[in-house]
């Protein structure tokens, strides 16, 4: 199974060469690795909040915003889940090019999915 060959395309996640490596491995993996993982992303939230007890529905829509963007960039333990659900579906090279700069990625990674999150909650 060929990993890129499986992810979706995304139209407005263009690659193009004025852009910095970085920029490039962000539209160009990551946007769809995580697109493609849209599903596992919410109900891997979901379960924290079931596990939490926290009735996310009770807060306005700030404290919502607030509450989801400090959940997933203060809680490393959810962080690191997100950052290995998206890296594992790195090809070996993508991978290899993620460790020369897993801080930046990992940065984000969290950033996408957190806006995700308040994308698919606040709508």
């Amino acid at each position: 199974m060929n990993k890129k060959e499986i992810r979706p395309f995304i139209s407005s996640a263009i690659v193009t060469e004025d852009m910095s490596v970085v920029e490039q491995f962000q539209n160009g993996v990551l946007r769809p690795v995580i697109k493609m993982q849209h599903n596992i992303i919410i109900a891997l939230f979901q379960s924290y909040l079931k596990h939490s007890s926290f009735d996310i529905n009770t807060l306005e829509a700030a404290q919502k915003k607030e509450f989801l963007k400090n959940v997933i960039s203060r809680n490393q333990h959810m962080r690191n889940q997100y950052v290995g659900l998206i890296s594992g579906l790195f090809t070996d090279e993508e991978f290899e090019h993620y460790l020369s700069n897993p801080s930046e990625y990992g940065r984000r990674i969290i950033q996408m999915i957190a806006q995700r999150l308040q994308d698919t909650y606040l709508a």
